[in-house]
């Protein structure tokens, strides 16, 4: 078990860095933290960012794109277009339940994140030329 899970286990909530690129633009490697709660029988739903294990061990923070039945989940990071995963709901361990970005706190009910939100899970095709326009201005 390593220092996430166990934190997850025995406070029920932890709060970590955020490493890699995938949830970009949203969460950046170095500037944002992600607050994480233990799941145990909470309704996933799609639009959620979730902590989930994968089979070789590796953990990875996705968001729900789509609920496939009560026990498959298909989750694919922000900063992606294609190729989404599809996991069983007993690989999730953690919920995102709020972000540090730039050392502010943001949760569900910040209306930026909402309309944040809604636009990313709108359409692949539309995050796809969104994550294009970012790319080639830099940001």
């Amino acid at each position: 078990m390593n220092n996430i899970e166990l934190c997850l286990e025995e406070l029920g909530f932890t709060v970590v860095p955020i490493t890699g690129t995938s949830m970009l633009p949203l969460l950046r490697e170095g500037k944002s933290q992600v607050e994480l709660e233990r799941v145990e029988s909470k309704p996933l739903k799609k639009g959620d960012v979730v902590l989930y294990k994968k089979s070789d061990g590796t953990l990875v923070l996705h968001r729900i794109i789509n609920t496939e039945s009560e026990d498959v989940l298909t989750v694919l990071g922000d900063h992606q277009w294609k190729n989404p995963d599809k996991i069983n709901k007993g690989q999730v361990i953690a919920i995102g339940i709020g972000f540090y970005i730039n050392g502010r706190y943001t949760d569900e009910k910040t209306l930026w994140y909402k309309i944040y939100k809604k636009i990313w899970m709108g359409s692949l095709t539309l995050r796809r030329i969104i994550l294009a326009f970012l790319r080639l201005f830099g940001i």
